[in-house]
């Protein structure tokens, strides 16, 4: 889905991996409202909560902010080579404070997180920049996968 062209500036494509808590949904809210941006892909990490939460948060955020068309993939549940330690005592008993969204229908991508990595670079080589604001398992998966992958983005921003 392209983003609306704002005079010259045609918005960037932008993947985020997040461990949506507070930090992150206001990352993503400050994205989906940024001309200069155009969110393509959410993967949802576990971090700051387990990753399932981070999932119904990132589908929630989705529907809070009315975006449509942005698919949402599951990260790893556990870190590669450490034991997972979440942040509910910052972040809340859901990762978003003590805000409670409201449940949604949105589904996630049937793909894992490291495949929506390397299908969203395919898509946008040398176009796309990736930013990854949690824990960085997903992002491991991926060059796991396509050792490549750095030279396919434009940038990486962690």
């Amino acid at each position: 889905m392209a983003g609306p062209r704002v005079g010259d500036v045609t918005p960037q494509p932008v993947f985020v991996d997040v461990d949506t808590g507070v930090d992150d949904a206001m990352a993503l809210a400050y994205l989906f409202a940024s001309d200069d941006a155009e969110v393509v892909a959410i993967a949802s990490t576990a971090g700051n909560v387990p990753v399932q939460q981070v999932c119904r948060n990132n589908l929630a955020l989705l529907d809070l902010c009315q975006i449509t068309g942005v698919p949402v993939s599951k990260g790893s549940e556990q870190p590669i080579s450490a034991p997972l330690r979440t942040a509910e005592d910052t972040h809340g008993p859901e990762g978003l404070g003590y805000a409670e969204l409201p449940p949604t229908k949105r589904q996630l991508t049937a793909h894992d997180a490291a495949e929506a990595w390397v299908l969203a670079a395919q898509a946008y080589p040398g176009e796309l920049v990736g930013i990854a604001t949690g824990p960085l398992t997903n992002l491991a998966l991926a060059l796991r996968v396509e050792p490549q992958l750095p030279k396919l983005l434009r940038r990486l921003v962690i």
